[in-house]
């Protein structure tokens, strides 16, 4: 039995990415020439109490009671099935507060309109700048430093831009190769960077818990089978037997995302 490995590296995901200057500016720009579209299209999907109701309350609701245990009872007697009745009914009431404090938000005020949710915008600047370098900067990077973590679509689909993108990577074994085999490999560069995003964020956002790290790691391994050259040996959590392998990696203070790509022949 002979093991090809094709290609493995290991990308670092920074502590923090400080977010670029011209970053909050843009963003608190976009919202702020959005403004009047955000509050019609607000009005448009939730015109009134039944509709609030129906699209927030209800399916709020749904997914609230199941994260109740059913055995349980608070201090004053009530039992999950009364906490699950109570949420919704505070839910079903809170129509008219919130349409409130959104018509208020978007009033015209001293012929600025908006001017209240354009004020809470350029407010926010600092705080959206502080989350963002904490969490989703890390995995994306930018254009100017580095696409930092998500340089794995690129190694992971041959592209000869790997290469050139080498910011935190560690090449272990191999080149840039493609594991779909030239079969939806677009469709596949574009999931697997949404995913890598989504799993590095809620593992960061779990303190590196081992059971979430587990779970978005077979999130990873699932995608990629999907995707993957039936000549190719499946994808499992880096920390399985010798096979291919995609997944995150924490050894503090590393946290990394780790990726073989491999064959096994007879």
């Amino acid at each position: 039995m002979a093991i090809t490995i094709h290609y493995e590296g290991k990308f670092l995901v920074p502590t923090s990415v400080e977010a670029a200057a011209d970053m909050p500016e843009k963003w608190a720009a976009g919202l702020v020439a959005q403004a009047s579209v955000i509050n019609d299209r607000r009005i448009a999907k939730i015109p009134d109490e039944g509709t609030f109701q129906t699209k927030i309350a209800d399916p709020s609701s749904t997914k609230f009671a199941p994260m109740l245990d059913a055995a349980f009872v608070s201090q004053s007697g009530r039992n999950a099935a009364n906490i699950a009745r109570q949420q919704y009914k505070n839910l079903a009431d809170a129509f008219n507060h919130w349409n409130d404090k959104l018509n208020l938000a978007f009033e015209e005020v001293g012929g600025v309109a908006a001017k209240r949710f354009i004020d809470q915008v350029n407010g926010s600047k600092d705080n959206w700048a502080d989350a963002v370098a904490k969490k989703g900067l890390r995995l994306t990077g930018d254009k100017i430093r580095g696409r930092l973590a998500s340089q794995a679509v690129y190694w992971a689909t041959g592209d000869y831009l790997a290469n050139q993108m080498t910011n935190g990577h560690e090449l272990l074994v191999g080149a840039p190769y493609d594991l779909t085999g030239g079969v939806l490999r677009q469709q596949f560069r574009a999931a697997l960077m949404n995913l890598i995003v989504q799993s590095g964020v809620l593992i960061i956002g779990s303190d590196f818990n081992a059971a979430e790290i587990l779970a978005q790691n077979t999130l990873l391994c699932g995608l990629c089978n999907a995707f993957e050259d039936a000549a190719l040996d499946p994808m499992a959590s880096p920390d399985a037997p010798a096979t291919g392998f995609c997944g995150f990696v924490w050894t503090d203070p590393l946290f990394k995302l780790h990726m073989r790509i491999q064959t096994t022949t007879v």
